[in-house]
């Protein structure tokens, strides 16, 4: 394999691009990059619509990490683990932290249980530590950093802040699972950055997996390639950051695709008339 064909094979295994496809297809550049190592799809579909999106995404790649916004009536962990098993997720991408102490670990730990691996966040480096703290005891799998800007490190996003990412996610909480990027067409990161140049520095933060939103299609994906080879070749992206980053998302999909028991639906319970 030469530098340059590595190279593309490290930025697809850290890009989880999105679709929001009602038949279920998808786009030949998604289907190019899951040859070449992208590890999954975020399915921004609900019902039908995310059931067929999934069930084509296996049907190319076995193993790939099925991401989902998550369920949207209230409820722990394992209502929500079963309403995505159903939908055909293995990654939660959307698990708020929780307010109440304990919260954060149960609802990771319970839905987890079944196999859906939980992105904790948005983290922003800033307010209350805690939950992000639980969620890493609880050995959650993801944590996902947010848009906030950072105070003290010149308006940067957590996303793109090295200090939020490798200072405090890393350092003073000490987690060492898969850190994603909240989805970068956000208009605060395509305004301030670009897609391409906000996945670059991302990377460079220490993100691990960078998510691409619905609207950003083969030539958003072509141009993160070129940003990243250029920040490569400038030695602003060091080769062993991208290699650090697929590592871990390699350890996350291999989690995801484990079998396991699936979460059974709940059951509402009628109590007989009085």
């Amino acid at each position: 394999m030469n530098a340059s064909h590595r190279l593309a094979v490290l930025v697809d295994s850290c890009l989880l691009p999105a679709v929001d496809s009602t038949d279920g297809r998808l786009p030949d550049w998604i289907l190019r990059g899951l040859e070449r190592g992208t590890p999954g799809v975020a399915v921004h579909a609900r019902g039908e619509a995310a059931r067929t999106a999934s069930e084509t995404l296996r049907a190319s790649v076995p193993d790939a990490l099925t991401g989902h916004p998550g369920p949207h009536r209230p409820g722990g962990g394992n209502a929500a683990a079963a309403e995505l098993v159903e939908a055909g997720a293995n990654l939660h991408l959307a698990v708020r932290p929780g307010v109440r102490a304990d919260e954060t670990r149960v609802f990771v730990t319970d839905l987890q249980t079944h196999g859906v691996a939980a992105a904790l966040g948005p983290f922003t480096g800033t307010g209350s530590l805690r939950p992000f703290a639980e969620g890493a005891a609880a050995g959650v799998r993801a944590i996902t950093a947010g848009h906030s800007p950072v105070p003290g490190d010149g308006g940067l996003p957590a996303t793109l802040s090295g200090p939020a990412v490798t200072g405090i996610l890393r350092g003073e909480l000490g987690y060492g699972g898969v850190v994603v990027s909240d989805t970068l067409d956000a208009p605060s990161i395509v305004d301030g950055w670009g897609v391409p140049g906000a996945a670059v520095l991302a990377w460079i933060a220490g993100v691990d997996l960078v998510r691409l939103g619905p609207a950003s299609g083969a030539g958003v994906h072509t141009a993160i390639h070129t940003a990243a080879a250029r920040a490569v070749t400038d030695g602003d992206l060091p080769l062993a950051r991208l290699e650090e980053a697929a590592e871990r998302v390699a350890r996350l999909r291999r989690w995801a695709s484990e079998p396991r028991m699936p979460a059974a639906p709940e059951r509402v319970s009628h109590s007989p008339a009085s």
